[in-house]
């Protein structure tokens, strides 16, 4: 069964328009909306044309007063656009020609290197690069922006396939000083996070044991 705005959408379909009298009732308005978004600009419209009050509005339609005052702020500012799912992306500060193209860069390539990495995990790693740290709004709007990634290749092959103990030890030793956490590690060289944990905790352990032999020395 076809209700409300769905009825209304199948009978347009048809070719079937019937004449309506004009009505400022908002359960009748709401049924004849045809779409979401007409529905949306209907609640906030005499704001927007006649400058009504919100909390008038809120008395007619049922929905709060502050609410309607976000949406009439709301279309000001962006017009019809705001109706929709997805408002516009707008460039926070960071992404003007103060974040350098080093950091770009960065924030793209690591994205290419782990799809799954957080973008405060690649915020923090910026940071640690280039002792800097954008907002994870930011790090969202840059990978938005469609800038090419200069990597073409691993930097390092899969736990299993590098076959010199030492060279995986030192995958995991770069990449944790570079700013990767243990479950990124984990993840880009598709091995466990315990067997991370363990080869880490072995690097400390070997580089506290020298330091004290230099002190002792």
């Amino acid at each position: 069964m076809k209700t409300g705005g769905e009825s209304e959408r199948w009978e347009m379909s048809r070719g079937k328009r019937t004449k309506r009298e004009q009505t400022q009732n908002w359960g009748q308005i709401e049924q004849y909306s045809l779409w979401p978004e007409q529905i949306q600009y209907e609640f906030i419209r005499p704001c927007v044309l006649f400058h009504e009050s919100a909390a008038t509005r809120a008395q007619e339609t049922g929905l709060p007063a502050r609410t309607i005052s976000r949406q009439v702020k709301h279309f000001d500012e962006q017009g019809m656009v705001s109706l929709f799912a997805t408002p516009p992306q707008i460039a926070p500060p960071e992404t003007t020609p103060s974040l350098s193209g080093e950091i770009r860069q960065l924030i793209v390539d690591l994205h290419r290197e782990l799809p799954t990495m957080s973008l405060r995990e690649i915020a923090e790693i910026c940071a640690v690069r280039f002792d800097r740290k954008p907002s994870h709004h930011t790090v969202k709007f840059v990978l938005a922006s469609g800038h090419p990634p200069s990597l073409t290749a691993r930097r390092y092959q899969p736990w299993s396939m590098i076959a010199d103990p030492v060279e995986r030890r030192l995958a995991v030793i770069r990449l944790h000083s570079e700013g990767w956490s243990v479950t990124s590690i984990a993840a880009y060289l598709v091995t466990s996070r315990q067997t991370i944990y363990a080869t880490l905790q072995r690097w400390i352990a070997v580089r506290l044991g020298a330091a004290q032999k230099r002190r002792q020395a």
